[in-house]
């Protein structure tokens, strides 16, 4: 009788926590928003890999709506998914999301096109001033026409 209420003492917490975790992780998948089928759609995954807080400066997604906004604001070490759809009135589905940072008026571009040929991250970088100290590294996980594309802002290895 003992061990079996020794037994439910620790399972229940132990229930209970991963119950919780379960919880919280489908509700991080579902902010990132759902991708609709049947039109060409960007998924951007963007890393702040640096020790500044990352301020929205700009975004434009002028053939498209977002599904998952970027964010006002990216805190150091933080990671963010922005996803939009297209249109469909161009074959062409361009987005530029900029964040400044730092105290010197530094920008990091993020920047993805999703045509019929292809994506690209073409335009992507840091821009202004202390731009030799960091840099945006890129991929393209997936093409068209479901691309998803990952940035870092990252401080350069010297």
């Amino acid at each position: 009788m003992i061990k079996t209420s020794i037994r439910r003492l620790v399972f229940v917490p132990i229930a209970a926590t991963a119950a919780l975790a379960t919880m919280v992780g489908v509700a991080g998948v579902a902010s990132a928003g759902t991708l609709p089928s049947g039109s060409p759609t960007t998924a951007m995954t963007i890393t702040n890999d640096t020790n500044q807080t990352m301020w929205l400066a700009s975004s434009n997604n002028p053939y498209g709506s977002w599904i998952a906004a970027p964010h006002q604001s990216l805190a150091p070490h933080e990671t963010e998914i922005v996803t939009a759809v297209s249109n469909g009135s161009t074959p062409v589905f361009p987005i530029n999301i900029s964040y400044a940072y730092g105290s010197l008026g530094s920008v990091a571009n993020f920047v993805s096109t999703n045509d019929y040929s292809g994506a690209t991250t073409d335009g992507s970088g840091v821009t202004g001033n202390n731009v030799q100290n960091y840099d945006v590294q890129t991929s393209i996980d997936s093409g068209p026409p479901a691309v998803n594309a990952s940035y870092i802002l990252a401080p350069m290895m010297m």
